[in-house]
C-alpha cells in the first residue's frame, strides 16, 4: 500500500495475522524496514513487487530488532541483492551476529525444564531459526542518526521490547515505522505486548520519546496503519 511518495506498507500473511514491513525509497534508494518469518522470501519479493518496485534494487535493510520475524529473511535478500548493506542499532548488533544468544530465546532456556513440551519443540526451532540466520550489521546505529533517504529516516533508540529496539521517523513525511514498540488492538494503538517484552517500563518510558515528534501516521509490524489522533492516542497508552 502506497502511504506517501516514499513510504510504502507491504502486507505479509501469517498463521497468526498479517505483519507489516515498510518500503521507503527515494531516486537512489530502496530500504525494506524489517524482513518477515523465515521462509517467506517469496512473499516478500511478491510484495515489493506489487509496490513496483524489485528485490534485486534493495541497498538497505534496516531492523528494528532482532526477532526472528523481523530477521528472518535478511541472509535470503543479501543473496538476490547485492549491495545491500544491513542496518541496525549497535545494541543489537551482537544478537544478529551470534555474538549473544538473543533475548527470547535466552530467556526461554532458562527455564527449559519447566516448559511444556510444545514450548521446548518451540524453543528448538527458534534455536534452529537464528543459528542458521546469522549475519553482520553493516551500519551500527545510534539514537538521533540519521539515515539519508528520502529527506533523512531518524532512528530513535526505544529500548525495552529488546535492548537495541528502534523506531524509524521519516522527517519529510510523518511517519513513524515502530517496529515492536507500538502495536494496534481492535483499531487502539497500544504499546509493547507483554507477553514479549522484555522490559515493559522502559518500554514505556521509551514511548514517551516518541511524544516529541510530529507524526502524522504510524505503521506497527503487527497491526499495520495507525492515523487517528496519534498525539492523544500515545497520551491515552502513558495515563
Amino acid at each position: 500500500m502506497k502511504l506517501t511518495d516514499n513510504v510504502n506498507i507491504l502486507e505479509i500473511k501469517t498463521e497468526n495475522g498479517s505483519i507489516f514491513p515498510v518500503l521507503i525509497h527515494d531516486e537512489e534508494n530502496l530500504a525494506i524496514v524489517d524482513s518477515a518469518f523465515p521462509l517467506q522470501i517469496n512473499l516478500i519479493k511478491e510484495a515489493v513487487e506489487k509496490e513496483g518496485f524489485r528485490i534485486e534494487n534493495i541497498n538497505k535493510i534496516i531492523l528494528t530488532h532482532q526477532d526472528i520475524d523481523h530477521i528472518g529473511n535478511v541472509k535470503d535478500i543479501l543473496l538476490v541483492s547485492k549491495e545491500a548493506k544491513v542496518l541496525a542499532h549497535e545494541d543489537e548488533a551482537p544478537y544478529l551476529d551470534g555474538t549473544k544468544t538473543p533475548v527470547k530465546l535466552y530467556n526461554m532456556e532458562k527455564n527449559l525444564d519447566k516448559l511444556p513440551e510444545e514450548s521446548k519443540q518451540w524453543y528448538y526451532t527458534l534455536k534452529a531459526g537464528f543459528e542458521n540466520r546469522r549475519f553482520n550489521v553493516d551500519v551500527p546505529l545510534k539514537d538521533g542518526d540519521i539515515i539519508p533517504i528520502c529527506g533523512g529516516v531518524e532512528v530513535i533508540h526505544t529500548p525495552g521490547h529488546t535492548p537495541g529496539h528502534i523506531c524509524l521517523f521519516v522527517k519529510n513525511e510523518g511517519v513513524l515505522i515502530c517496529g515492536d514498540g507500538l502495536n494496534i488492538n481492535d483499531g487502539k494503538l497500544v504499546g509493547a505486548n507483554p507477553v514479549h517484552t522484555q522490559d515493559m517500563e522502559l518500554a514505556k518510558e521509551s514511548i514517551k520519546k516518541l511524544q516529541g515528534y510530529e507524526i502524522k501516521s504510524i505503521v506497527t509490524y503487527h497491526g499495520g496503519l495507525f492515523q487517528k489522533d496519534v498525539k492523544k492516542a500515545l497520551e491515552d497508552i502513558l495515563n
